[in-house]
């Protein structure tokens, strides 16, 4: 059937999910993790690529075991390319066994100078990040914002909402606090 996959479900009854069962689960951005960015006479909106990096690892598990990448650099006199390609386990269709699914490369370049002509030795991972930001978004991390949902100021405040509404992950006081240890 066009536009669903068949699953087997914790019963191991076959269930129908769509297609953008990935996509549905990762395509909400918290606005606390992006900012505004002046570019082309307008205002665009950035992601926090720490932000991403944490989206892929709660959907897939960590980087090495869930989901992982591959980085090609080709380096001009003037510009580093950056090839990322991204794959992701997935449990396929009447396997048991998890395999990786690649997808790219995706390509980003990144000038090897600075405006003032000095070596810009950020070049290679900023390439690299932007090409991460691409591909992660072909599984649509933070959809809404490649999508132009974050121009809308109503949208922002109903996703500023829903994250505020979602229970935070507390830090061990225990581990934060390690400077008072064994202080009375």
């Amino acid at each position: 059937m066009y536009g669903f996959i068949s699953k087997k479900n914790n019963g191991g009854n076959m269930t129908k999910e769509t297609n953008t069962y990935i996509w549905d689960k990762v395509k909400h951005t918290n606005p606390n993790f992006t900012k505004p960015f002046p570019a082309f006479g307008k205002t665009l909106t950035t992601i926090d690529p720490m932000y991403q990096i944490m989206i892929m690892t709660n959907q897939f598990g960590p980087v090495g075991e869930g989901w992982n990448y591959k980085v090609n650099y080709t380096y001009t006199d003037k510009v580093v390319f950056a090839e990322v390609s991204v794959a992701h386990k997935q449990r396929h269709v009447h396997a048991e066994e998890k395999t990786w699914d690649y997808y790219g490369p995706i390509s980003s370049a990144q000038s090897l100078y600075k405006k003032n002509g000095a070596l810009d030795d950020e070049a290679p991972k900023k390439a690299m990040t932007d090409a991460l930001t691409k591909a992660f978004s072909h599984l649509g991390v933070s959809a809404d914002v490649f999508l132009g949902l974050f121009d809308n100021n109503k949208y922002v405040s109903d996703m500023k909402t829903k994250f505020a509404q979602e229970k935070p992950k507390v830090a061990d006081t225990n581990l934060v606090n390690f400077e008072q240890k064994g202080k009375k």
